[in-house]
């Protein structure tokens, strides 16, 4: 596979490996990682954290995921069914998670600190339910639908009964 990858690219397998590190590293590479981060750090001043992390993700995940559908379903079923892939998506999701708690954290006030990781815990979460949700439709629903559901079952959690 990677030397395939290598060989379509005109690059050597060592190079890949050089710049990715493992095979899974580069099946969940995605240029626009760092594009939530900004577009929540971008949003923090003039909304809640909340609202902002759910703006942040309708906008940049959604707005990806219809631009590219076919490509970006067929690599989130892949991942959800390799294991060693989904492993390492889980993984990476944990770092993720740390890169918004430290994005919250910097505007929160010292008192409400304990806020940022939840809110990342969260807002990750529920971006794991909505893209479980889009796969297992085979990406046949709007994921920016999706996405903006499962943040507003998250932000009515408290009047479930």
């Amino acid at each position: 596979m990677v030397e395939d990858i290598a060989a379509e690219v005109g690059i050597a397998p060592s190079t890949i490996f050089r710049h990715f590190g493992t095979k899974e590293a580069l099946v969940l590479w995605d240029e626009h990682d760092a594009s939530v981060e900004a577009e929540l750090v971008r949003r923090l001043p003039r909304q809640p954290p909340l609202a902002a992390l759910r703006a942040a993700f309708v906008q940049t995940l959604g707005g990806r995921y219809a631009d590219d559908h076919e490509f970006q379903r067929d690599r989130v079923q892949f991942i959800y069914q390799t294991q060693a892939l989904h492993a390492a998506a889980v993984e990476r999701q944990l770092a993720d998670q740390a890169e918004l708690t430290q994005a919250l954290t910097e505007v929160l006030p010292a008192a409400d600190r304990l806020a940022a990781p939840l809110l990342s815990g969260a807002a990750m979460l529920a971006l794991d339910v909505a893209i479980d949700r889009w796969q297992q439709g085979g990406g046949r629903e709007n994921l920016s639908v999706l996405l903006d559901d499962a943040f507003e079952t998250l932000r009515r959690l408290d009047q479930i009964r």
